[in-house]
């Protein structure tokens, strides 16, 4: 642009209509730029993680809404087993759309609502959709708007990786991409989720092809668990003609072993007092809901990753399977789900064989199934990043350790268990301790279990071998430094990181459909 040149802003609805801003002044010989929506929509479409969708009841009435962190402890912070077992129940609840929209865009709030903003935790994403927003749509200001800032330096986001060159971030330009969200009842099954995913964007492309746009693919970014809802929809429903490239971050891509924690002993403060403090109120919901159960560790995950330990020996499960040998297994002190837990609302426990039967199946029916059927299987073009801390300390493993008098240990001298798997419950506290009645020489032995703190790299729920588990198979997967798990896309460097792999998708354009002939 010469010095004499001027900017006229011109924004163009949705419905295709222009807005002028009037800009009176002398004659002169400058000249007006106008900058136009292109014709061509590539819609971004936000997927969130697990407990990242807001969810109502079938009256309608919110029954799970992220809108702020106090909020959620307020409503939740009282509820026992028996009102969490009722209300997140999956087979009553849906989608809630109606949640706080997050500010910082010109869009109304009617166009954000359509784009399904209001169904996602803005708690947890009302940052970042704003920023991708006004990133992906700064024609205004393209000449340092971030997407300029990229083709210049990457060390923020991630060390050596190449700067966007200038084609592909004008190519960008050249495309509409309006950021979208698209929530699901993550109680359900993910292959549930995965439908829900598949209408929406037949619903978001439809809308723009009536309004004379083409508009033939979307790109994916994804949070957590929403990776699995969407590589469901791109490789095992077809979906994948539809998309030009995914992004997915901290995805459990083979499953976590802090799912596993979660459910002997709660989830970690403060947030815990919201999702379930102690066994009890995280049984009572995760037992019954297939979504959560499916980031439990699968096959892909590996052997070994659940540990009894007594000093120096100890006994690693599972040693094949982990659904019979861990999620199966019934009346163990370590088995995931303590049958009389399942359903707090029995309180004689007059129906516990029918409530793991129908966990049982659960585990069946949805459980193994989903994870054979996604191993190994990711869209052609997808990038995705991971944390890698020592500072977000993560379940890789799970320890239990029983205690015993440091001298013993050093020792050796105290009483060794016949069987660390074998004994009987005397006391559970819900939250990570376990007083046993073991046996030693075939003597009666009172033990004391503990599980350990997390001790693997990761952001604090996911760690490294299940997050970096898609590199080798995608176009890159790289792990991040100073990643937390619920906000990672809340910092700078991974918000960057979106930016470059979305417009690194965008260029794939020009092998499409889509492409623009000179």
């Amino acid at each position: 642009m010469t010095t004499n040149e001027r900017i006229i802003p011109v924004r163009v609805a949705e419905d295709g209509s222009a807005h002028y801003t009037s800009v009176t002044s002398p004659p002169d010989d400058s000249t007006a730029v106008c900058y136009m929506i292109p014709n061509r929509v590539i819609p971004v479409i936000f997927v969130p993680g697990v407990m990242g969708t807001n969810l109502m009841n079938r009256s309608k009435k919110p029954v799970w809404l992220a809108d702020g962190i106090w909020s959620a402890l307020k409503e939740w912070g009282s509820r026992g087993p028996e009102k969490r077992r009722v209300k997140l129940d999956p087979a009553n609840t849906l989608v809630y759309s109606g949640g706080a929209l997050p500010a910082g865009t010109q869009l109304s709030d009617t166009e954000l609502r359509r784009r399904g903003w209001g169904e996602v935790a803005n708690m947890s994403y009302g940052t970042f959709l704003p920023w991708l927003e006004n990133a992906l749509n700064d024609a205004d200001t393209c000449k340092n708007g971030w997407r300029a800032a990229l083709m210049k330096d990457l060390r923020d986001p991630v060390p050596g990786i190449a700067p966007l060159s200038y084609e592909e971030v004008a190519l960008s330009y050249k495309y509409h991409l309006p950021v979208h969200a698209v929530g699901y009842n993550w109680l359900e099954s993910n292959r549930i989720s995965a439908s829900r995913l598949s209408s929406k964007i037949d619903e978001f492309m439809q809308y723009y092809r009536t309004r004379r746009k083409q508009c033939d693919y979307v790109i994916l970014v994804t949070h957590s668990m929403g990776g699995l809802v969407s590589r469901w929809y791109s490789e095992k429903m077809g979906g994948s003609t539809n998309i030009l490239g995914i992004l997915h971050a901290v995805m459990p891509t083979t499953g976590s072993a802090t799912a596993y924690t979660r459910v002997k002993s709660g989830t970690e403060m403060p947030v815990g007092i919201a999702l379930g403090a102690n066994a009890a109120e995280m049984t009572a919901v995760f037992a019954q809901s297939p979504g959560p159960l499916q980031l439990l560790p699968s096959t892909e995950y590996g052997v070994g990753w659940l540990r009894i330990r007594e000093g120096s020996h100890s006994v690693d499960l599972p040693v094949a399977d982990p659904y019979r040998e861990v999620y199966l297994s019934r009346g163990h002190w370590w088995s995931l789900c303590d049958d009389k837990l399942i359903n707090p609302i029995d309180t004689n426990k007059q129906t516990v064989d029918q409530d793991w039967a129908s966990y049982e199946q659960i585990i069946k029916q949805w459980v193994i199934p989903f994870h054979q059927g996604l191993a190994g299987k990711y869209h052609s073009n997808s990038y995705a990043f991971y944390g890698d801390d020592d500072a977000h300390k993560t379940w890789g493993e799970v320890v239990w350790e029983r205690k015993i008098g440091t001298v013993l240990k050093w020792a050796d001298a105290y009483a060794k268990v016949d069987d660390l798997t074998g004994g009987q419950v005397m006391r559970d506290t819900g939250t990570g301790d376990q007083d046993l009645l073991q046996r030693s020489g075939g003597d009666p032995l009172a033990t004391h279990y503990t599980l350990r703190p997390a001790a693997q790299r990761g952001d604090g729920t996911v760690p490294v071998v299940s997050g970096a588990a898609p590199s080798g198979k995608i176009k890159l997967c790289v792990g991040h430094k100073d990643v937390d798990h619920e906000g990672a896309y809340k910092k700078k460097p991974q918000m960057l990181f979106a930016l470059w792999a979305i417009t690194r998708i965008v260029s794939r354009a020009k092998e499409t459909k889509m492409a623009y002939v000179e």
